[in-house]
């Protein structure tokens, strides 16, 4: 394929894990999605407790011996760029239109695992949720495509922890 490989000394790839697959894909060396942008979320936001306002005392009775937690949306900024190896501009814009539907069909069927080696964190039952793409966003040139744009994830478990390990994501111990 005529991905560009961008070298970038200590570049810290984004994986996904999808379907049935036993070990992580990285963005970078599959689709040639270079993440720009990792988002780090510290702490996830707490969904309100089952209580009571009883009407004749202070306070309210909450029911908090077990927590429960939001989920949340991240965006990661994705650089990408085709270069002609010999071809014509109109398949280097083919190729550049497969790698997205091939990222979009690893992505679509529904739940994967996501792990972002610059932040160190990771997260599972994760789904597609968005693309964006600002107006100048898109450029194609006579041997060249590129494109920087937004994908929306959604993350439906906030608190289990997961890591790579032999190049899977798997629930840290």
């Amino acid at each position: 394929m005529p991905i560009v490989n961008i070298p970038i000394v200590g570049y810290k790839p984004f994986y996904i894990q999808y379907g049935t697959n036993a070990t992580a894909t990285d963005t970078k060396s599959q689709w040639g999605m270079v993440a720009q942008v990792h988002p780090y979320t510290f702490l996830p936001d707490p969904k309100d407790p089952y209580s009571n306002d009883w009407k004749d005392e202070n306070g309210d009775d909450e029911y908090t011996a077990t927590m429960h937690y939001k989920a949340f949306e991240i965006e990661v900024q994705f650089y990408v760029k085709v270069v002609a190896t010999g071809q014509s501009a109109t398949s280097t814009t083919a190729e550049f239109y497969a790698n997205m539907r091939s990222f979009f069909d690893a992505v679509k069927a529904g739940e994967f695992k996501i792990f972002m080696a610059y932040t160190q964190q990771g997260f599972q039952k994760v789904r597609y949720a968005g693309f964006e793409m600002d107006e100048d966003g898109y450029k194609a040139r006579d041997k060249w495509v590129r494109a920087s744009f937004k994908v929306k994830f959604k993350v439906n478990d906030p608190v289990t922890v997961m890591t790579m390990s032999n190049g899977a994501i798997v629930e840290a111990s």
